[in-house]
């Protein structure tokens, strides 16, 4: 089942024989048609507001430099990741703001195109769950094994690496697209020519595996290793906390300088390797939050029968999908808020970048 199916309009077949299987399924065609427009009526405000959210970050993080630091490159490629993702999603919206001005006839054209930027979400939103994975899986090998990962993991490697995914996904995209088509078909109910998305049924092995990989392996493979590296960085930011409990008292009644040269050397991390570990955590926490949800279409799938284009739950699946890309948006935008309130290094550099540095609020931690 490819991602065109999930909004490509049935024009063959009996209207009434379908409406009596949706009727069968897990959700109403009453409910379908009261969420799906909500869903992308409130998609819109998240996906601007993604756009200029990214926008922000990818000038902060070049502020930050770039050229030599693994964590700025990846959450600046992140942020671009991000801010195309959010933009593809917003003429899709605006297909929902036609059919309620313009009426049905051009709403299934506009989304017919917007289908296209859907391809291109998709393949956006895999580039940013394996670029997080990335981040997350080099600061938590930082932390267990510090001067082997550094000298493996240079920037050069960063760069090799997250080229690497985008040109999968780019292939992966385009493989899939290739097989689908864009037609125009005369509708005598509407008596006019409409645009509609087509899958080739030679193709449906290909079509398959392009699923299976996007929208089941590749995100459930990514929560589990995200997840333990969370894991990993929580549990040496609790011993970096018990060994400051336990040595406060006794760097407070050190006088001589030698024994409080003594007692930083025995720190495990400094202020800055914790702060960047929460830094990481707060990102991968969102993205587990939104990606455990956006699990929902393959779990629908595996748990119900007959969800599909033309199946009895078919109408789960045209939710199940959209719900996903609504927690694509809500991970795509908001990362600026958890970026500002716990990382003082950006707000520094953000407020360096926009001339801010007046305020008081801004600079301080």
């Amino acid at each position: 089942m490819g991602v065109g199916e999930i909004f490509r309009e049935n024009t063959s077949g009996n209207p009434l024989q379908k409406m009596e299987l949706s009727e069968k399924g897990v959700i109403s065609d009453q409910f379908r048609n009261i969420l799906q427009p909500a869903l992308w009526f409130t998609m819109l405000p998240l996906n601007v507001m993604g756009v200029v959210t990214n926008i922000i970050n990818i000038r902060v993080f070049i502020e930050q430099g770039v050229r030599n630091d693994n964590t700025n490159i990846g959450f600046m490629c992140l942020s671009l990741c991000d801010l195309l993702g959010c933009a593809t999603l917003i003429p899709y919206s605006l297909c929902y703001i036609v059919r309620s001005t313009d009426g049905l006839v051009n709403h299934y054209t506009c989304t017919a195109f917007g289908v296209l930027f859907i391809y291109a979400h998709v393949g956006l939103q895999n580039m940013s769950t394996w670029i997080t994975v990335y981040i997350s899986l080099i600061r938590s090998l930082c932390v267990v094994f510090p001067l082997k990962v550094k000298l493996i993991f240079t920037p050069k490697t960063t760069t090799i690496v997250i080229t690497f995914i985008v040109i999968i996904f780019i292939s992966l995209q385009v493989l899939y697209s290739s097989f689908t088509s864009l037609v125009w078909v005369f509708v005598p109910e509407f008596n006019t020519t409409i645009a509609f998305i087509t899958d080739s049924p030679t193709t449906e092995v290909v079509l398959y595996y392009h699923q299976l990989i996007t929208n089941q392996i590749s995100p459930v493979l990514a929560v589990c290793i995200v997840s333990i590296n969370s894991v990993l960085m929580t549990k040496k930011l609790i011993q970096v906390k018990k060994w400051r409990l336990k040595n406060s008292s006794d760097s407070a009644s050190t006088d001589t300088k030698g024994d409080m040269t003594s007692n930083r050397a025995k720190k495990p991390l400094s202020s800055k390797d914790i702060e960047l570990i929460k830094f990481i955590n707060t990102t991968a926490s969102i993205f587990l939050v939104c990606n455990l949800i956006g699990l929902i279409p393959g779990i629908a799938v595996m748990v119900f029968p007959g969800v599909s284009f033309q199946g009895v739950n078919q109408n789960l699946f045209y939710i199940a999908f959209h719900i996903r890309f609504w927690f694509d948006a809500v991970n795509a935008s908001i990362n600026f808020f958890f970026y500002i309130h716990v990382s003082s290094r950006y707000k520094s550099a953000f407020a360096t970048s926009f001339k801010m540095c007046s305020n008081p609020q801004l600079r301080d931690d």
